[in-house]
């Protein structure tokens, strides 16, 4: 998603209030917990089945850095993601406007028609956003406590907010049951080009050293692909995995993602998530001088938010 990192030279200012979403929404107890992390890696191959969006980011991303310089892409994505949720408003809007302004300028010009692309295409934005809340609430559900249908409807309403922040064209989604619909109806209109099925094969491929390490690394990588869609499991010629095998890596992932949270309460995650947050904000905010008594950084705005500070 990004390609700068982000501006570590302000002064930062203290957390001041929950955000936009706050310890009684569904998204934090959601998004803090380790299922949902793992669930949110499978967004990866779905998204690169967009063909238009991955020779785009073939153009203007660096690809020959190595895996190095990938992960600290996706630690980048990450830190964004959780501050969208877990910030306080400034650093969340702060945070959004950044990720906007680097779309805006991630533009490549076609050499054979002249034409000036822009990483800001409806249906890009719309399959990357969604797909992301998708996946994540698919790990939940597989990975982690689990979601009522309720709860899993509350999430997709609520993350209409972040797709407002990021400028994501709707139409939205009510229930999770249509958002559930809209990714597998449209995975009738994409494709794999040689660019996403090279990378795919380094996802499923890791560089892994060690019998051990090969084992419980194909284990966690079969619990993620498990959560595609049958038709999204095609594109990437699976047949070296069979369905019995995929179960299996998911009930070994569930039982990564329990090990994962150290017996911690949903209240413990969501408070790490802001303490993260708080510690390493994606984008830091310029301390505004008020003529009212200062604020000690870090002051507890909740009793989730504050008990892990």
């Amino acid at each position: 998603m990004t390609d700068v990192y982000p501006s570590r030279s302000l002064a930062d200012a203290p957390r001041a209030d929950d955000g936009y979403y706050g310890p009684d929404s569904v998204s934090w107890r959601v998004f803090s917990d380790p299922g949902s992390m793992l669930g949110a890696k499978n967004a990866i191959f779905l998204q690169m089945l967009e063909a238009g969006m991955m020779t785009h980011f073939e153009r203007v991303s660096v690809t020959s850095d190595g895996p190095e310089a990938m992960a600290a892409r996706f630690d980048r994505t990450s830190a964004y993601l959780r501050d969208a949720v877990f910030a306080d408003k400034a650093h969340s809007d702060a945070a959004a406007a950044h990720v906007d302004k680097l779309h805006d300028r991630s533009s490549w010009t076609n050499p054979e028609t002249g034409e000036v692309v822009s990483a800001k295409q409806p249906a890009w934005q719309r399959w990357t956003w969604w797909t992301y809340i998708w996946s994540a609430v698919r790990g939940y559900q597989e990975f982690g406590p689990g979601l009522s249908t309720a709860d899993a409807d509350r999430v997709v309403v609520e993350s209409r907010l972040g797709a407002q922040k990021l400028f994501v064209p709707g139409p939205y989604f009510d229930t999770f049951a249509e958002l559930d619909e809209y990714i597998k109806s449209d995975l009738n209109t994409k494709s794999l080009t040689i660019f996403a099925a090279l990378a795919g094969h380094s996802l499923r491929h890791p560089d892994v050293k060690g019998p051990v390490a090969k084992w419980v690394t194909r284990q966690v990588l079969n619990g993620v692909l498990s959560l595609l869609p049958p038709s999204a499991l095609l594109f990437y010629a699976l047949e070296d995995r069979s369905a019995k095998e995929l179960a299996r890596g998911a009930r070994f992932t569930k039982w990564i993602a329990k090990l994962s949270r150290k017996n911690q309460t949903a209240e413990q995650l969501m408070a790490q998530a802001i303490g993260d947050s708080i510690a390493k904000p994606y984008q830091k905010v310029r301390v505004k001088k008020s003529a009212g008594a200062p604020v000690s950084p870090g002051a507890p705005v909740s009793a989730a938010a504050g008990s892990d500070r």
